[in-house]
């Protein structure tokens, strides 16, 4: 019982995973329907139906089942943003989600003179709307469950490496990382010019006996800026990092503002709008 207690993680009420949970279910209901051809769809009304008018009765019960669904998550969205939701009243919920679309089937089933006993049509309806909305579920809140393990993961993989940078800046030295968290190099503040970003990858310009030198790993320069928040290294245009302690002259050429590092072989880094303020910030401090 202390299981069933448990609330539902945040992470399964999000407006964005509701609807993905109700779009899978929906795609799945539609195969289901058309390979299974469940709740007697052939046989409805007095004469077998064409392939056409399946196709039509089979997006009606998807239609049906899936605004049933649509309006309980949207209802469930909205409550649980207030109130917690235990496991087992999602269960619970989950279960009259499933009766719903059942009775619903059954009217259905009995209008179209498939079915006479009302008892019988309604087992087969509950038996086939919970293959219809269970399987759905149940590798929906699995994904949901793996991505967020991995999202936390990540985010202590990034605490640790940010923690790592801090520490070793503070000895002077500044480390790089590539995106599976792996050490690829650690360079003194001194020598460190700038970084530029290469889509999926950055290169990292620092000096190496009296000459600028290159290194490409595969990282974002958003994460990369993440790692090296608290040091001088900074963002001044969305495509470059650079070592403000390097920069010797900010020069204006017409409406652009460019860094100088005064070394041979190094370019000019762009400044842009977005950063303008926090590199002349820095400069003026």
């Amino acid at each position: 019982m202390d299981f069933l207690s448990q609330f539902i993680p945040r992470y399964l009420l999000t407006k964005r995973n509701q609807v993905i949970l109700v779009t899978s279910a929906a795609a799945f209901a539609l195969f289901f329907i058309i390979v299974y051809q469940p709740f007697g769809i052939l046989q409805w009304g007095r004469e077998r139906v064409s392939e056409f008018m399946f196709v039509i009765y089979s997006l009606l019960i998807v239609l049906l089942g899936m605004s049933i669904v649509a309006i309980s998550r949207v209802i469930m969205y909205y409550r649980t943003k207030k109130h917690e939701i235990s496991i087992l009243n999602y269960a619970i919920w989950v279960f009259v989600e499933l009766a719903i679309m059942a009775i619903a089937y059954t009217i259905c089933s009995i209008l179209a003179d498939v079915q006479e006993d009302i008892w019988v049509a309604f087992k087969s309806a509950l038996q086939n709307t919970s293959l219809i909305l269970l399987i759905p579920y149940i590798i929906c809140i699995t994904a949901f469950t793996l991505q967020d393990k991995n999202e936390r993961l990540r985010q202590i993989e990034d605490d640790f490496d940010k923690a790592v940078a801090q520490k070793m800046a503070g000895k002077g030295l500044i480390s790089f990382y590539d995106e599976r968290g792996e050490l690829q190099l650690s360079v003194t503040k001194d020598n460190l010019l700038y970084i530029e970003s290469a889509d999926n990858y950055i290169n990292i310009w620092y000096m190496k006996s009296n000459q600028p030198k290159k290194l490409m790993l595969r990282n974002t320069l958003k994460r990369t800026a993440e790692l090296l928040a608290d040091t001088h290294v900074m963002r001044c245009h969305r495509g470059y990092m650079v070592n403000m302690e390097q920069v010797k002259v900010l020069r204006r050429e017409k409406e652009n503002f460019y860094l100088e590092l005064g070394i041979e072989g190094v370019k000019d880094i762009p400044v842009s709008k977005t950063y303008g303020d926090a590199v002349m910030k820095w400069l003026s401090m």
